[in-house]
């Protein structure tokens, strides 16, 4: 009987055996790991690729999300060789480096054959009845952001050395692109107004010489703009913004580089790359003598401060910009209400910037599907709505395929408080029904004239920009610059900004020095010293005023305890 009883129990272990190795099978899981900015993703998207990828492979993942707060962080992790991560995603400039290095894996993400010739037989490329299959949303992105990655970075040649030592190679080839936007000035319109200097004339001749209080003929622009102008805390955005101001101001002219090319003759793209010590040594006393005028400098808080009244003038990233001017919503201004903020790329030159996404050589290659399928999700629109709802900046999937997509349209029209009951239901989070009035848009046509175009139809049923002193799009600055070349920007005028290379050291010395000019150490002591004799006095005096108290509070008697310890 216990050899019967032992021989069931032993096949009751087998079949269990089977039983969990078989569900191991069916449940199989991968795995994932992202290396990104913060507050860069919309979190329920990394959700919703979970349940993308289990339709497309049939395998669940586990992601790893892990985040860096600048491009040089990331670097330095990079370089160091101990990396794990699976995907990463850098700037325009990081990049460059990361392929001079050798560091990154090319994935031809715009050769279709290319990319998907190494999924594995999971991924399932073609559609079998009803079941989700891969599509290749390259035909998705903006091809002007290729075309400017291209004409400025061109053929860069690995530095490091090894096999590929010296080969030249297209950035186009190691990245996908993600997020981009500009680079401008964040004002507040209305104190400009007080000022006098709200004037589409007085602003488009200032251009970039508005964060250094220069009218651009070589007067003061206001004296109210004195100690109410933020400087971004930033090396690179900062130079480019004053190499833009020294040429309009004409601080350039006749001036010529270390191999005869006069600064006023070169492109854009070209200017804003230009470290020559003649350049940088210009740029330092601009940025110096611009500290008379300046509030501070910042790197996340200018919004606030202009928000609050504290300046006027920010040097600002677009989607920073974005955010402050939908905050900025002032139901008393205007005749309607208005927004108090406003964002100004100038006309004349400027620096436009790209995120991506790349795959490092330490990658595990045993996630090659999930980094593909990935980065390729991404550039869904309706991803690519909800992303650049949730981030601010511009996402690389061109306006016109997302306008065009109804789910993308159904994520815009939530997010934004759309009277759109086609494409979602116009409800509050308590589920009640949302009216026309209680909406911020009343139609889906009024929203994307907002969204897309930064206009609105006026009574009479004109067109008009939100902005007459910028009057385009800064969401949008490739559809913009295509609608506005003849009398506004032109896309040419925006120029992408590359390492500094062997002259980063040099320009970070500049920066220093620029920053700390002017400050003088004798009243900084004098004044630590007052903080610091104020604070013992305040102790001291606190000190006293108990004392003083103790000395007039009487304690009950029935609660001061006799020499027995007895209660009298």
């Amino acid at each position: 009987m216990k050899k019967i009883v032992s021989a069931l129990a032993i096949l009751l272990l087998v079949c269990l055996v089977l039983t969990t190795l078989a569900s191991c099978k069916t449940e199989e899981t991968d795995s994932l790991v992202i290396y990104n900015w913060a507050d860069y993703i919309f979190d329920d998207k990394l959700t919703d690729f979970k349940e993308y990828y289990r339709d497309i492979t049939g395998k669940n993942i586990d992601i790893t999300y892990v985040t860096f707060d600048t491009n040089e962080t990331m670097l330095t992790r990079l370089t160091k060789g101990d990396s794990n991560v699976d995907v990463v995603c850098p700037s325009e400039y990081a990049i460059q480096k990361l392929i001079e290095l050798d560091m990154l894996v090319p994935m031809h993400y715009f050769d279709e054959q290319a990319y998907t010739e190494d999924f594995s037989s999971n991924v399932r490329l073609a559609p079998d009845g009803d079941e989700v299959y891969y599509i290749h949303n390259s035909g998705n992105v903006e091809q002007g952001i290729i075309d400017k990655v291209s004409d400025a970075f061109g053929s860069i040649e690995i530095t490091a050395e090894g096999s590929n030592q010296h080969k030249k190679v297209s950035m186009v080839d190691y990245f996908v692109p993600y997020m981009y936007g500009t680079l401008g000035i964040l004002y507040n319109k209305y104190a400009f107004k007080e000022l006098g200097i709200y004037d589409e004339e007085i602003l488009n001749r200032a251009n970039w010489g508005i964060l250094f209080n220069d009218d651009g003929q070589g007067g003061l622009l206001s004296e109210g703009l004195t100690g109410s102008i933020l400087m971004k805390d930033s090396i690179r955005d900062s130079y480019a913004a004053t190499v833009f101001y020294l040429l309009e101001s004409g601080k350039l002219d006749g001036l010529k580089n270390d191999d005869g090319v006069a600064y006023a003759d070169m492109s854009v793209g070209d200017l804003i790359n230009a470290v020559d010590d003649q350049l940088l040594a210009l740029v330092k006393d601009a940025l110096t003598e611009q500290k008379t005028h300046l509030f501070g400098y910042e790197v996340d808080f200018g919004k606030d401060d202009l928000l609050t009244g504290n300046a006027m003038v920010d040097l600002a990233w677009s989607g920073d910009a974005m955010y402050a001017v939908e905050e900025s919503w002032n139901d008393s201004l205007g005749d309607e209400g208005d927004y108090e903020l406003s964002y100004y790329v100038p006309h004349s030159t400027g620096n436009i910037w790209f995120d991506g996404w790349v795959v490092p050589k330490t990658r595990n290659p045993a996630h090659t599907d999930a980094i593909k399928l990935f980065i390729n999700y991404l550039n869904r629109p309706d991803v690519a709505a909800a992303n650049l709802l949730e981030i601010g900046y511009s996402a690389s999937v061109k306006s016109d395929v997302i306008k065009s997509d109804e789910a993308a349209r159904a994520v815009l029209a939530e997010g934004y408080a759309v009277y759109a009951p086609e494409l979602w239901d116009a409800a509050d989070e308590d589920g009640n029904p949302l009216s026309q009035e209680d909406c911020d848009f009343a139609d889906w046509e009024e929203f994307e004239l907002y969204f897309f175009h930064n206009s609105y139809l006026d009574e009479d049923g004109n067109l008009v920009s939100y902005d007459e002193i910028s009057n385009s799009n800064w969401r949008y600055p490739f559809e913009s610059a295509a609608t506005n070349a003849d009398n506004y920007r032109n896309i040419d005028s925006l120029g992408v900004m590359r390492d500094f290379g062997t002259k980063n050291k040099a320009v970070v010395t500049a920066w220093n020095y620029s920053r700390s000019a002017g400050v003088n150490a004798l009243p900084l002591l004098g004044w630590t010293a007052l903080a610091v004799a104020v604070a013992v006095g305040a102790v001291y005096l606190v000190i006293y005023i108990k004392r003083v108290v103790r000395q007039n509070v009487k304690i009950p008697q029935k609660n001061k305890p006799d020499d027995s310890g007895s209660e009298q």
